[in-house]
């Protein structure tokens, strides 16, 4: 054995006396709110591990690099999961997850009134937030009526592969089409398209808000009482690069 193969064996032993009584990460299961209905495993849960001191590393250079910071957690927290594949309700409530076994189930949090505009610091309990599991009678994709048009329509969940149709308001109203599966029978996406623009503003708000579902999976909002002011003011919890940093 060489010198160097000596002291590589040396620093080996030397890492594992360092690190011998600290315990083991721990891998999670965690059952989304989907059930995993939609999924082509139909898996309940998904498993997930706390973050490490390289994913953070990586995370504070994404931005640099291009690369999405949340879903890079996501790709380095989730095992064995095809995460473009998630839906955004999934995603949300796995964020929430991975930072509460990461960090603990309080977020310390800057919170501005908006009637005052004084910024506090708030220690928001994570395992205290609403977490509402898709009812079984709802699919992906799934139908329903237009209340002005009177035709059939389908539509199915946003995912992660979506997420660069819907990064501000104008590009979600630009694609909604891209979510309509099926419009009075036809599926052809070109048709679909042309079509929702003559569309009354109440049948295009349906089909937003049947596409979206903000009142299933994750509900992020807590109520914020003001120490400045006395407001007290519903806010959510802000979900960016920064939830996973305690710094």
């Amino acid at each position: 054995m060489s010198n160097l193969d000596k002291f590589a064996n040396q620093r080996e032993s030397q890492l594992d006396q360092l690190f011998g009584e600290v315990p083991a990460e721990i891998d999670v299961s965690v059952k989304l709110p989907s059930e995993g209905r939609f999924y082509s495993n139909k898996q309940p849960e998904v498993v997930i591990t706390p973050i490490k001191f390289e994913d953070e590393k990586q995370l504070a250079t994404s931005l640099k690099n291009n690369i999405n910071p949340i879903n890079l957690i996501l790709s380095k927290c989730v095992k064995n999961t095809d995460i473009n594949s998630l839906l955004l309700i999934d995603k949300l409530y796995l964020l929430l997850k991975i930072r509460e076994i990461s960090y603990g189930e309080q977020y310390p949090a800057n919170i501005t009134c908006p009637k005052c505009q004084t910024t506090s610091e708030v220690n928001i309990k994570l395992n205290e937030l609403i977490v509402n599991v898709i009812p079984a009678e709802i699919t992906d994709p799934r139908e329903f009526v237009l209340p002005k048009l009177k035709k059939l329509v389908e539509v199915r969940f946003p995912r992660v592969s979506d997420e660069g149709f819907m990064n501000s308001q104008e590009e979600v109203y630009n694609n909604i089409w891209r979510f309509v599966t099926k419009l009075n029978g036809v599926s052809d996406p070109i048709f679909i398209s042309k079509a929702i623009p003559k569309m009354h503003i109440m049948d295009v708000k349906v089909i937003l808000n049947q596409i979206m579902r903000t009142d299933l999976g994750l509900n992020p909002k807590f109520l914020y009482g003001c120490g400045a002011c006395g407001a007290e003011t519903e806010m959510e919890v802000p979900i960016n690069e920064n939830f996973f940093s305690v710094i």
